[in-house]
């Protein structure tokens, strides 16, 4: 049975990793925060009023170019959240070829 000394010194001598547990608080901000954050500084930085916006992408094309936005938006998500499937498995991996 584990002491918590025990516990210190396994994580100080690297015989714990804490990536498991990191990975999952790196994937929800990265797939939560930092969408959300980068909505909110384009649209800060693209502040255009909604004349020009209609002058420059036509009524008929705003349709299209929200389909492809969102769809971009979630093709990304799923590769964020494969990447870290992929690491969370070589993890897994690891575990059960160091036992």
């Amino acid at each position: 049975m584990y002491t918590f000394v025990q516990e210190i010194y396994d994580f100080l001598s690297f015989k714990t990793f804490i990536s498991p547990y990191m990975l999952f608080i790196f994937y929800y901000i990265g797939a939560i925060l930092v969408p959300f954050f980068a909505f909110k500084y384009a649209k800060k930085i693209y502040k255009y009023p909604q004349k020009t916006i209609e002058k420059i992408i036509p009524i008929k094309y705003k349709f299209r170019i929200s389909l492809a936005s969102i769809s971009i938006f979630l093709l990304l998500e799923i590769l964020w959240r494969m990447m870290f499937e992929f690491l969370l498995a070589y993890l897994q991996i690891r575990e059960s070829l160091t036992i």
